[in-house]
C-alpha cells in the first residue's frame, strides 16, 4: 500500500469514528474497570486483551485526530502540558480526556474526567454533526483582519522587522499574563468553626 492509499484509508477510517458514537459507546464500555488507558498498555501482553479491543485501543490516535481535527475548525485549543496535550469531551453523562504524550514516541492515552466546568468540554454530538460553534463566524472575520492591518502598515514604510517585532511582544506578553494566571496560588479559607 503506497502513501496515498495509506492516509486515504487513515481519513475515511478517522470520517467513519467520528461520524457516530460507536467508538465512545466501545469506550465507555472498554473503561467500565479502569479510569485510563494508554495505547501501548498491551504491547507486551497482547494475550490480556482481545483483538477486537486490541483494533479498537489502536484507533485511539484516529479518534484524538478527529477530535482535535473540530477543534481546531472551532478555534478550540488542547490544553498543554509538560510532555503533550489533551482535549476534553463530552457525550451525554460520559466525560473524558484525550491527548497525547511526546518522547521518544508518541503514546495516546484516555482518561476519565469529572465534569467541573461544562464548558471546558466538546460535545461529541456538535462533531457529528459537524456544528460550527456560534463564534467561529466572528472570529474568521476579526482574524482576518488581522493580516490586512499588517499589509497596511507595511505598505505605509513601517519595516517588516518592527512589525514583527510588535506582534511577537504582544504574543509574549498574552502569554506571560496567561501563564501567571494559571500560577497563582490558591487562598486557602478558614471557616470559623465557633459560629
Amino acid at each position: 500500500m503506497d502513501t496515498i492509499e495509506r492516509l486515504t484509508k487513515k481519513r475515511e477510517e478517522t470520517e467513519k469514528i467520528m461520524s457516530n458514537t460507536t467508538y465512545i459507546e466501545w469506550l465507555i464500555q472498554f473503561t467500565q474497570d479502569k479510569e485510563s488507558f494508554y495505547d501501548d498498555d498491551w504491547s507486551y501482553f497482547p494475550e490480556k486483551i482481545s483483538e477486537s479491543d486490541k483494533e479498537n485501543v489502536e484507533k485511539l490516535r484516529l479518534f484524538y485526530d478527529g477530535i482535535n481535527k473540530y477543534a481546531e475548525n472551532n478555534y478550540i485549543y488542547p490544553t498543554s502540558y509538560n510532555c503533550g496535550e489533551f482535549h476534553k469531551v463530552k457525550l451525554n453523562d460520559f466525560h473524558f480526556e484525550i491527548g497525547y504524550m511526546a518522547g521518544q514516541g508518541v503514546l495516546f492515552f484516555f482518561r476519565k474526567a469529572p465534569l467541573e466546568d461544562d464548558k471546558e468540554f466538546i460535545d461529541f454530538n456538535d462533531i457529528i454533526t459537524g456544528k460550527e460553534q456560534d463564534y467561529v463566524k466572528q472570529y474568521r472575520a476579526r482574524l482576518k483582519s488581522l493580516p490586512d492591518l499588517i499589509m497596511t502598515e507595511y505598505e505605509t514604510g513601517i519595516p517588516i522587522k518592527a512589525i514583527k517585532k510588535e506582534v511577537y511582544g504582544a504574543v509574549e506578553k498574552i502569554e506571560s499574563q496567561e501563564e501567571a494566571k494559571k500560577a497563582k496560588p490558591k487562598k486557602l479559607v478558614r471557616t470559623n468553626e465557633n459560629s
